[in-house]
Order: C-alpha cells, then sequence, then structure tokens
C-alpha cells in the first residue's frame, strides 16, 4: 500500500506540474498528457477508495479529455 501511496503522490505532483505548465504555454499535446495522468491517478486503488477525491478527478478527466480532443 505503501508504494501505492508514493506512486500516487508522483502523479498528482507530476500532474500539477503539467498544468501549472499548460496554463503559461497551451498546447494540444500537453492537454493529451494531462489527460493520460488524471486517468491513471482515477485507477488507483486509493482514489477508488475516496469518493471526493475521485468525483474532484472524474470532473476534471472529462474538462481535459474535451480540451484534447
Amino acid at each position: 500500500m505503501e508504494k501505492s501511496t508514493s506512486t500516487l503522490k508522483s502523479f498528482e505532483n507530476w500532474l500539477q506540474i503539467l498544468m501549472n505548465t499548460y496554463q503559461c504555454h497551451p498546447s494540444h499535446g500537453l492537454a493529451q498528457v494531462i489527460n493520460y495522468y488524471l486517468v491513471r491517478i482515477i485507477h488507483d486503488e486509493e482514489i477508488k477508495c475516496d469518493h471526493r477525491k475521485l468525483m474532484k478527478y472524474c470532473s476534471m478527466k472529462k474538462f481535459w479529455h474535451w480540451r484534447s480532443a
């Protein structure tokens, strides 16, 4: 479980960096990468058990899926 937590935290940190970069330099490719990491986060067991976080990330995924289409 500890490995999953550290992996999840790494994904969340990386996601924050990507979104900050997108804010300064928006691009279609970057939106696709953000969407990819959101999918990885949503499929994490820890997130599946936390319904508030799951809903937050699912909402974010909808937005970024739209931006990357």
